[in-house]
């Protein structure tokens, strides 16, 4: 029987050990701060947005979110991120994406200009965090394994789907230094089936709905699904899959958690050092 993995129910439990984290801090006298921009007028950035704001200040969080306008130039949005990493005050800094317009032309250049300490996100190349979408799918994968049903099931080959991308690639770096034998697919890949088929977790992060097909994975795999905002996987993988994530409601609130996790190790001085 396929069990269908709660979301919402595990960053709950996971926040409340955040928010105790918090606690510790503020009696030291240190108050966690994330600075997060959105560009321009997309409604899926500002609720994403808002849903990071409602759950930082929920544990105790201060969450400061700048609007700014599409037609904002590349120098003003750099100075706004320079004071911000010159504010001793402030955390982490983060840019919602997608970038907007002609200033996508330049998201490198945005991205790096984030000081790599505050990089709460993961989106430098050089971060010092995992990004929080591809930490959630570890930590999801670890509670997996923790389950009786899951845990005589030996998991060893996991198959990124969409290995490239921005989630699939520092999540493929991490699955490789944990020890997991990664099989990497991407757009480029052909007969992707041969592939999910001959792996004991298959994580798909294309952003493409329903790309992973039922006869695409074998009984009793591991099914986790970043698809946004409509799943990688099929429906009916739920049924032939031992452990499945839905969309919405599986990883995305994990990855909230991933994200506030990152901005209070941040606030400690640790990082992720694989």
């Amino acid at each position: 029987m396929s069990t269908i993995f709660d979301g919402k129910l595990f960053a709950l439990q996971k926040n409340e050990e955040l928010k105790k984290e918090v606690l510790d801090l503020n009696t030291r006298g240190l108050f966690p701060h994330l600075a997060s921009i959105v560009i321009g007028d997309n409604p899926a950035s500002k609720l994403y947005v808002g849903l990071k704001k409602k759950a930082g200040e929920k544990i105790g969080i201060q969450v400061d979110v700048y609007y700014l306008p599409e037609t904002i130039k590349k120098e003003d949005l750099l100075t706004l991120i320079d004071t911000l990493n010159k504010d001793k005050e402030v955390t982490g800094v983060m840019i919602q994406l997608p970038i907007p317009g002609e200033l996508s032309n330049y998201k490198p250049e945005i991205i790096e200009s984030i000081l790599k300490e505050k990089d709460v996100d993961g989106l430098r190349d050089d971060s010092l965090f995992i990004h929080p979408t591809s930490k959630a799918a570890i930590e999801i994968l670890n509670y997996a394994k923790l389950l009786p049903s899951v845990s005589q099931t030996p998991i060893s080959k996991i198959c990124v789907v969409g290995s490239t991308g921005m989630v699939g690639k520092p999540l493929v770096k991490e699955l490789k230094s944990i020890g997991y034998e990664v099989v990497e697919c991407d757009s480029q890949t052909q007969n992707i089936k041969d592939f999910t088929l001959s792996a004991d977790a298959v994580i798909s992060a294309t952003g493409v709905p329903s790309i992973i097909k039922s006869e695409m994975i074998k009984e009793g795999v591991i099914a986790i699904d970043i698809g946004s905002p409509k799943g990688d996987f099929e429906e009916d993988v739920s049924k032939k899959a031992l452990f499945f994530t839905p969309v919405p409601g599986g990883v995305g609130p994990v990855t909230i958690s991933c994200l506030l996790d990152n901005l209070i190790k941040a606030k400690k001085g640790i990082y992720n050092t694989n």
